[in-house]
């Protein structure tokens, strides 16, 4: 039994010109972008709706849930299941959706929407680099030798506060603490990253790619790995520049994009994915670090 990636879609903001676009239910509506044209395109039953996100619009209703009443009739009787686990989601919703679409012969939609410009500080100099964006897929079973291939994920507990992004259940306290987080909330509860513990997790990146391929006895043709920003991506391009294995990197055109990125730069390969293995790998939010290894 194998599972296809019937088709993909995927959309981003990136760009001086979208630095003030902001307003409420934003990942929702960057998710409509991408979901529309695949359910235009395509009337299968599906049967889960698996959601990643790193900062929802809110935290219930949840973004998988607002898609939904968005689409009623589409989703009418579909299992939606929402992940919040920052950059990693993206691997992570990919892999749920390939174990749900092996064990049952409806399609499953992964979508992974992120604001990510919307989470930051405009004052922060990260703020640059992140984009909005989202993407969404079809998969579906099938009797061909596609689909995943192996996985592997591993949370390094030294680098779990490598990124915060602190709108949540804790905002409370913080607004206790400061009376200017009013005329700034972002500044104190948005995106947060310390590059010192984004440089170590970096350094973890090329050893568990070797556990990776050595568990399998197998390399990749094609190498997506999470976007962080040009310059980290660019090193890691030179890092995994082994045995010819392309890499697909988008983070000069598309920007930071949180768990979508992986998405986006999936997408962006699409014509040149047939009949490769492609390994996904997502890294950030709390130290983990996320990849599957499928064959297109």
């Amino acid at each position: 039994m194998g599972v296809e990636f019937l088709t993909m879609e995927s959309y981003y903001q990136y760009g001086k010109e979208f630095d003030n676009v902001c307003f409420p239910k934003q990942v929702r509506d960057l998710a409509i972008k991408v979901i529309e044209p695949i359910l235009e395109r395509n009337n299968l039953p599906i049967s889960h709706l698996v959601v990643a996100t790193t900062c929802p619009d809110s935290i219930a209703p949840s973004v998988g849930q607002e898609i939904c009443r968005y689409f009623s009739q589409a989703f009418s009787n579909t299992h939606t299941i929402d992940i919040v686990q920052g950059c990693a989601g993206g691997v992570t919703a990919l892999l749920l959706g390939n174990k749900f679409a092996e064990n049952n012969n409806k399609a499953v939609m992964v979508v992974m929407s992120d604001a990510a410009k919307k989470a930051c500080d405009r004052d922060s100099k990260n703020y640059k680099i992140f984009g909005n964006g989202s993407f969404a897929c079809l998969l579906s079973s099938n009797n061909s030798k596609k689909g995943l291939l192996h996985s592997k994920s591993r949370q390094y507990q030294e680098l779990t506060e490598v990124v915060h992004v602190k709108l949540g259940h804790d905002a409370d306290v913080i607004l206790d603490r400061y009376e200017e987080v009013r005329q700034n909330p972002r500044k104190y509860l948005g995106l947060k990253m310390n590059n010192d513990l984004a440089i170590s997790l970096l350094r973890k990146a090329k050893g568990f790619y070797e556990e990776f391929i050595e568990e399998i006895n197998m390399e990749p043709d094609i190498i997506i790995l999470h976007q962080v920003n040009p310059k980290i991506v660019a090193y890691l391009e030179k890092i995994f520049q082994i045995n010819d294995i392309k890499f697909i990197n988008v983070s000069e055109i598309a920007g930071n994009c949180g768990a979508a990125s992986v998405g986006i730069a999936l997408k962006h390969g699409d014509e040149s994915l047939s009949n490769k293995k492609v390994l996904i790998c997502s890294f950030g939010t709390g130290g983990v670090i996320t990849a599957g290894l499928w064959q297109f």
